[in-house]
């Protein structure tokens, strides 16, 4: 407020000052060409000058605004419809989300144009399609959008990867995931894949390119590839031989895929240094117990073997067993039943039970032997549980 008075009160002071040096001398100026001549007063020709100098300056300004009109409008016009074209894909997006697959697919084709991001609606008309069945609506969507952005190529096949998997056709997404470069999601999407194939071989080939991203989502995979392929009924022996040397190390020690790859075998008798060596590295109850179960080539040697492990696991129930299995090849009856009966005094393992009640059973002893198979069936009940 203070600064407007002062402002006012200085216009006031120099209008003043101004008509009295107007009143007090007009001033004179004359202009002469040829014939004509023209004369006025200082401040007449000054206020011509400055009259003339901001009817010159506007006729430029006008001028700068109708030359540029054209191009203000060609901008005003494509933000529009760029704007449009946002508000269509959002509304797109949406109806996507709600499952108006159909209603979607045309706001995002009709938001494609005019739209910078237009390889984006391609991607999301591309799920609309799939969930529509259009097969050919799908890939061209697709195709589209891989043209139009060639930085989308990833994108694009993760898409189409996912698009795959919903369809349960895991052949047609590991092709697509192939040849991408991988990161933690595109990784679970090939497990995923590779999961939907159940091909154990496809399963194993895959593995150095998850290690990269997931070790655990790694070995969970070679996990189950390892069971697909020793449970396989197509390989031989020595397929199973070679399966079992490319394990990895943390499978190599589990005592689980140990006894797998030995169930696994024809010949059992050759894995013997294997399940003897894996023994000598850790006490492993239940590769003890197998070790019991391997052929009859092996057995004088086992025997030497399992007694000498006696005198640090006499009291183990899995070693009972053992030397129980091993006599019993034998032929030795009388001892392999004493150890069977020592078995489950010690830990009731199932399978020691089983065997009891079938040499009691052979013996004619049948209400004892009955009782060991109802041992036997309980324990099989609670490990299955």
């Amino acid at each position: 407020m203070n600064r407007s008075l002062l402002l006012l009160l200085v216009i006031v002071v120099l209008a003043g000052y101004l008509g009295t040096l107007i009143a007090r001398d007009p001033g004179y100026v004359l202009i002469a060409y040829g014939d004509y001549s023209m004369q006025t007063s200082l401040w007449v020709m000054l206020g011509i000058v400055l009259a003339g100098s901001l009817l010159f300056y506007a006729l430029l300004r006008i001028t700068g605004i109708v030359r540029k009109a054209p191009e203000a409008y060609r901008g005003w016009r494509g933000h529009q419809q760029t704007q449009r074209a946002s508000d269509l894909t959002i509304k797109g997006m949406r109806l996507l989300a709600e499952g108006e697959y159909q209603r979607a697919r045309k706001f995002l084709d009709s938001g494609a144009r005019n739209n910078e991001a237009k390889a984006i609606n391609y991607l999301a008309a591309a799920r609309a399609a799939d969930d529509m069945d259009d097969r050919e609506g799908r890939e061209s969507y697709l195709r589209l959008a891989e043209e139009t952005d060639k930085s989308l190529a990833r994108a694009r096949s993760v898409v189409a990867a996912e698009l795959a998997l919903d369809r349960n056709e895991p052949e047609v997404a590991l092709r697509v995931l192939k040849d991408i470069k991988s990161n933690h999601y595109i990784s679970q999407l090939k497990a995923r894949a590779l999961r939907q194939s159940s091909d154990w071989k496809e399963m194993l080939a895959a593995l150095p390119d998850l290690k990269k991203t997931d070790t655990t989502l790694a070995l969970d995979i070679e996990r189950e590839a390892v069971e697909l392929g020793f449970t396989s009924s197509e390989l031989d022996d020595e397929a199973r031989h070679n399966l079992f040397r490319s394990m990895s190390v943390p499978l190599k020690k589990d005592p689980a895929y140990i006894a797998m790859y030995v169930w696994s075998l024809e010949d059992k008798d050759v894995v013997e240094p294997v399940l003897r060596t894996a023994i000598k590295k850790a006490w492993q109850p239940a590769l003890v117990a197998l070790y019991g179960e391997l052929g009859e080539n092996t057995q004088q040697m086992r025997l030497k073997v399992a007694e000498g492990w006696q005198k640090q696991h006499s009291a183990d129930a899995a070693l009972q067993y053992c030397l129980g299995s091993i006599y019993e090849q034998g032929g030795e009856m009388s001892l392999a039943r004493e150890c069977y009966a020592r078995s489950v005094e010690l830990g009731s393992l199932p399978q020691a039970s089983r065997k009891l009640g079938e040499l009691l059973a052979a013996e004619g002893q049948y209400e004892r032997s009955v009782e060991q198979l109802k041992l036997a069936m309980k324990g099989q009940s609670k490990a299955a549980e």
